[in-house]
């Protein structure tokens, strides 16, 4: 998963910077999975303790809608990659930006 690093001193946690996507429709679903396909890497939506391919519509459509759902991203060769894949989702969904620290994050899950 994509995690983004803050420079400090020691003894500073890690941030970890989450993305949450809201889908309100099937076409909402439908189009995510199209921008998804458009990058090499591995994304998946996390639901609870389960994973599914993002790029996978007939997972994708199996996804509540209204209720906000963790993207992984998992970038396995030019972290520029994640930044355009970010910057694409929130101009086009529901998406909101959380920053957590390690832990935090660790314990978050949903």
């Amino acid at each position: 998963m994509y995690g983004v690093s803050t420079s400090g001193q020691m003894g500073e946690q890690r941030m970890k910077e989450k993305l949450y996507i809201t889908f309100h429709s099937e076409d909402d679903i439908r189009h995510f999975v199209d921008t998804c396909n458009e990058f090499d890497d591995a994304i998946d939506i996390r639901i609870q303790k389960m994973a599914m391919d993002a790029k996978s519509l007939l997972g994708m459509l199996l996804m509540k809608t209204e209720e906000p759902l963790e993207i992984e991203y998992a970038c396995y060769d030019d972290e520029d990659n994640y930044e355009e894949f970010k910057q694409d989702i929130l101009e086009k969904y529901d998406v909101k930006v959380v920053q957590a620290t390690e832990k935090q994050a660790a314990d978050k899950i949903v």
